[in-house]
């Protein structure tokens, strides 16, 4: 009987991927966020110290900032001094595919963090040869954590919070909820800590965390990252699958070479 993996990940991210590998498994991608721009004056701020030259560097997280940056600068007319300004400064973006969004918008990137994990951008930033002021563009649930560890190498870090994600309880997740009750799902697979925490969210609003965790005692759990992982882990789900490497290839490779021993 064929296996069924549901990856908790945008479909027009992972649907393209997963097509090489559906003669091993169906696979289903739902994502149980999304994600809004915040475009108040917060950000209309920010560009104007951007212009003026207060940034040493950028640090760009993910993707959906990029597209949120772009959205709203057009928003403002004002996307060619965007990218202009960009020019003129550092920007640092976490994985090609952060890079391959600033580039079709015609942002010009600095360097790439080789993996798309907290830890990788931290250390990519903090081996930079100076130290000055950065804005973090991220959205408005990042952690801490990131920056005091930027703080505590000498960075001065502004944050700049430039989209929301939001829990989507749409028909497709509830779908996906459905199979899961129905013993229908073999994998589950977390992209980032934000796609764990939405949909451990709607879990347990729909069952209770109790019944939510016997749910995924039968189900293998992959984690695409150390921070998913924990973040996981702290909910009492056990993850039995990490790629060696945070990005999407390796993920999928991972959950094809083990789907034959679930």
């Amino acid at each position: 009987m064929r296996k069924v993996v549901a990856i908790l990940g945008p479909p027009e991210r992972w649907v393209p991927l997963c097509r090489p590998y559906r003669q091993l498994a169906d696979f289903v991608c739902v994502s149980p966020i999304r994600a809004q721009p915040i475009d108040d004056a917060n950000f209309s701020l920010f560009l104007v110290d951007l212009f003026a030259g207060r940034f040493e560097v950028l640090v760009v997280t993910c993707p959906t900032v990029i597209e949120s940056m772009v959205h709203m600068a057009r928003g403002r007319k004002m996307l060619d001094r965007l990218r202009e300004a960009v020019s003129r400064t550092e920007m640092v973006v976490i994985g090609e595919r952060t890079s391959a969004a600033a580039t079709h918008h015609g942002l010009r990137v600095a360097s790439v963090a080789p993996e798309a994990t907290t830890d990788s951008l931290v250390g990519h930033i903090n081996r930079l040869p100076r130290r000055g002021t950065m804005a973090l563009l991220r959205s408005d649930q990042g952690s801490p954590q990131m920056v005091t560890d930027l703080e505590t190498m000498g960075w001065k870090v502004e944050q700049v919070s430039v989209y929301s994600l939001l829990v989507d309880e749409g028909e497709e997740m509830e779908g996906l909820l459905d199979l899961l009750e129905d013993g229908g799902i073999d994998v589950l697979a977390f992209p980032t800590p934000a796609h764990a925490q939405a949909f451990l969210v709607q879990m347990e609003g729909r069952d209770g965390k109790e019944n939510a965790l016997m749910l995924l005692e039968g189900v293998a759990v992959a984690a695409m990252g150390r921070e998913t992982r924990e973040r996981l882990e702290e909910y009492g789900v056990h993850v039995s699958l990490v790629p060696e490497r945070a990005d999407a290839e390796s993920m999928l490779r991972l959950l094809v070479s083990k789907v034959e021993e679930i």
